[in-house]
């Protein structure tokens, strides 16, 4: 666990960049046009599957195999200051002008010179955010290899209704985003999910003909824009052979990595629901409900945190 001045740190760079934030809104232009980053190594893995299909797991098997992999915990774990050059990504890359912030309308979408920048140290990708951009990731590094991390629908929609969907759609979540009252870098993080959503399914957080549709689409997408010497249809059984076939990597000795299980995931998003449940009915005036919540949910809320301020 990072010590207290690593966490200022942290603090006082998402600071800057919420500095940066407002001049680029007084000047026009976008956030990611003043940074200086530089890619340091090729784009060689993009994991394209949707969320909940493995791709914590994959995650964990291309560090094994030497891959520095960006994942959405990495938005959290390790750089959350990542966050306004992600939520600019969406808005540009997938929201009509008339529903981005003012001074992000007009601007371009994010493309290789972009994503250079804001994945410059990483040389994979799975999970979300990356996900979402499938097609312009491919076109941005039509050199890296391409694997689909699969998952029945119906299996997935079930893991999603109690874990991802279940927080970030209830009405608490949209209240700690709408309210900015949550603690760093809490609000900004449910902001960023909800834009997400609405680029992939137009807001779906229930098994609805809609969700299914994004889902399938997001495959077909996928599938039609890569050449399938290219691509590795990955799971729903995940074994190392196929993997390290594909990649021309060795086989290591350990078992395929198995992560972020129904119920690992589950208990993650119950301690964020009480971490927003805690700060809401700060906010209305109720500190006894506070008080009692804060100690209800401590072992949640503890496990969540400790994810928060974890660095790998």
């Amino acid at each position: 666990m990072p010590s207290s001045e690593e966490i200022n740190m942290s603090k006082m760079s998402l600071l800057e960049i919420e500095d940066d934030e407002r001049r680029e809104q007084n000047s026009g232009t976008r956030l990611i046009d003043r940074d200086q980053r530089v890619r340091t190594k090729p784009m060689r893995v993009l994991v394209l599957g949707m969320c909940r299909t493995g791709t914590s797991s994959i995650r964990l098997a291309l560090r094994k195999l030497g891959y520095k992999t960006h994942h959405m915990d990495a938005v959290i774990e390790e750089d959350p200051t990542q966050l306004p050059y992600w939520q600019e990504a969406v808005e540009v890359t997938f929201f009509p002008d008339q529903q981005r912030q003012v001074h992000l309308r007009g601007q371009p979408p994010y493309g290789r010179a972009e994503f250079d920048k804001l994945l410059a140290n990483y040389d994979a990708v799975t999970d979300f955010p990356c996900a979402l951009y499938a097609e312009q990731l491919v076109k941005a590094y039509p050199d890296a290899k391409v694997v689909l991390t699969n998952r029945d629908y119906d299996s997935w929609a079930r893991s999603m209704e109690s874990t991802i969907w279940w927080i970030f759609g209830s009405k608490l979540s949209y209240f700690c985003g709408a309210t900015n009252l949550a603690p760093w870098p809490l609000g900004d993080f449910t902001r960023f999910n909800h834009a997400c959503f609405k680029a992939h399914s137009n807001s779906q957080y229930k098994n609805t003909p809609e969700a299914k549709a994004a889902f399938d689409r997001h495959y077909a997408l996928v599938r039609s824009i890569v050449p399938n010497d290219n691509l590795l249809e990955f799971g729903p059984k995940f074994e190392w052979e196929p993997l390290c076939e594909f990649l021309g990597k060795d086989v290591p000795s350990e078992p395929y990595p198995w992560a972020n299980d129904g119920k690992a995931m589950k208990k993650r998003v119950r301690g964020l629901w009480a971490l927003m449940a805690v700060y809401a009915g700060g906010s209305i005036g109720a500190p006894v409900a506070v008080a009692w919540a804060a100690w209800r949910w401590r072992e949640a809320i503890s496990g969540f945190l400790g994810s928060i301020l974890r660095r790998n």
